[in-house]
């Protein structure tokens, strides 16, 4: 059983929703403009150029700066404040992505040109993820909200996106053309940059390290160094981005590699693919909106949610080796998609509790770099192993590794204490537990009932 503290939660009566509300529409959209700029961009640089190998190099421009720019984007995240950061990532990605269509028509992208937009537009860009994610807690204690049910919705904005987003961009380019995608594209930044500015407030500044006793680090590295060195001062934290980078490595083979591969290998058909992927965006929204529910009961166990989910999903892609045929792969995709929903929310209500606000920044965009790294080096090995040793056995191996990552991971204490609710690090108060309404003062928190509630 795990202790926990009582909740901070506002009053009934004084409780605001409109920031919440706002910052998660914000997200959507800014979802939906990434799932449009995954559809429209190869498609409009394929017309525009005619070479599939500058499209694909466009690609690769378009993603190589999210290894580093989350990273460096955390640090002014927490230099200048999550919402200035989040209104300017947004405002700029939307420009850059609007003079793309627009220097086109009028006959001034060069190629050179076109791939510099798209390296600058993800630099700018992707600070924004982070810089929402600082200003999420303050408005769901504002709301008087869970920290897990409002990130179930949040984490379900970017697959809700691909989902939704990416066909209906299909349709968009079909009917209209890739340059009024590109546009579309703009002005879901633009409008994700003006609900934050209508909706959010400006918060009270974080409490500095020098106001709480420690001086304060020198210029961009020092504040880079202060946020790795608070990595290293909380095991935990260390202990899930050291798991998350291992899983991705795996994780990442899987949609981009193994799954296009078995459709041609194995079922000979080229368009079950769109049903593999169809299956794991629907069922990892399902699983990602079921946390929040789920983690009042089934899921109340932070550790064992991890190390769970991720079992589930190693057995279930080592029963592809089987040959279920068209329909079987589907249902697997789709659970697979389920048993992983609860992850991010989980994690992210993780770091939440204990990163201090002044460091949240820095903290968010470090691990999300480091997650990012591992990812592109999977797919390269299964690529590698597939064209040596076929494909049934590096898919049944990458499914083995989960197991004996779960079995090295299942004693380390680090991990333990996910279930372990810490004092609110950015103030004297408590972190916010489970229930949104005002705590009995009179409980003692080591009752029965009065306890953790925690992918």
């Amino acid at each position: 059983m795990t202790e926990t503290t009582p909740a901070r939660t506002a009053p009934a009566a004084g409780r605001r929703r409109g920031p919440l509300v706002a910052l998660l529409a914000a997200q959507y959209l800014s979802a939906f403009g990434n799932a449009i700029t995954i559809v429209t961009v190869p498609l409009f640089v394929l017309h525009l150029t005619g070479s599939v190998a500058t499209t694909g190099l466009a690609g690769f421009v378009g993603a190589l700066p999210m290894i580093f720019a989350g990273a460096v984007g955390g640090v002014l995240v927490d230099r200048f404040g999550g919402r200035r950061l989040s209104v300017l990532s947004d405002l700029l990605a939307g420009l850059l992505v609007f003079l793309v269509p627009l220097l086109d028509a009028v006959g001034k992208l060069p190629v050179p040109l076109l791939f510099a937009l798209l390296f600058v537009r993800t630099v700018v860009a992707t600070p924004a993820t982070a810089a929402r994610m600082t200003l999420l807690k303050p408005v769901i204690e504002a709301a008087g909200a869970r920290l897990e049910t409002v990130n179930s919705w949040y984490q379900a904005a970017p697959r809700l996106g691909l989902v939704a987003g990416a066909p209906l961009a299909g349709v968009l380019i079909a009917a209209t053309g890739s340059a009024v995608g590109m546009y579309v594209d703009a002005a879901s930044f633009l409008a994700a940059a003006a609900l934050v500015i209508l909706g959010v407030p400006v918060a009270a500044p974080a409490k500095s390290p020098a106001a709480q006793g420690s001086p304060v680090a020198p210029g961009f590295l020092g504040q880079l160094r202060e946020g790795l060195a608070l990595l290293r001062t909380m095991p935990v934290i260390s202990a899930m981005t050291a798991f998350v980078i291992v899983t991705n490595f795996l994780d990442d083979a899987f949609t981009p590699l193994f799954l296009p591969v078995y459709a041609q290998r194995v079922l000979h058909s080229s368009a079950a693919m769109g049903w593999f992927l169809g299956a794991v965006g629907v069922g990892s929204i399902v699983g990602t909106l079921l946390y929040g529910p789920l983690s009042r009961t089934v899921l109340s166990h932070r550790r064992l949610t991890l190390f769970g989910c991720f079992a589930v999903v190693a057995v279930l892609r080592a029963t592809l080796s089987f040959e279920p045929g068209a329909l079987g792969v589907t249902v697997i995709c789709f659970l697979t998609g389920v048993a992983g929903g609860p992850l991010n929310p989980m994690l992210s209500t993780v770091m939440l509790e204990r990163v201090p606000e002044e460091l949240r920044g820095r903290v968010f965009g470090l691990t999300g770099a480091m997650a990012l790294t591992s990812a592109p080096l999977g797919v390269l090995t299964a690529g590698w192993l597939v064209d040596v040793a076929g494909l049934h056995g590096p898919m049944l191996g990458f499914s083995l590794v989960y197991l004996v990552l779960i079995a090295v991971s299942w004693r380390r204490p680090a991990l333990h204490a996910m279930d372990e609710r810490p004092a609110d690090p950015s103030g004297d108060t408590p972190a916010a537990t489970d229930r949104a309404t005002a705590p009995d003062p009179s409980a003692d928190p080591s009752e029965p009932g009065n306890e953790a509630k925690v992918r």
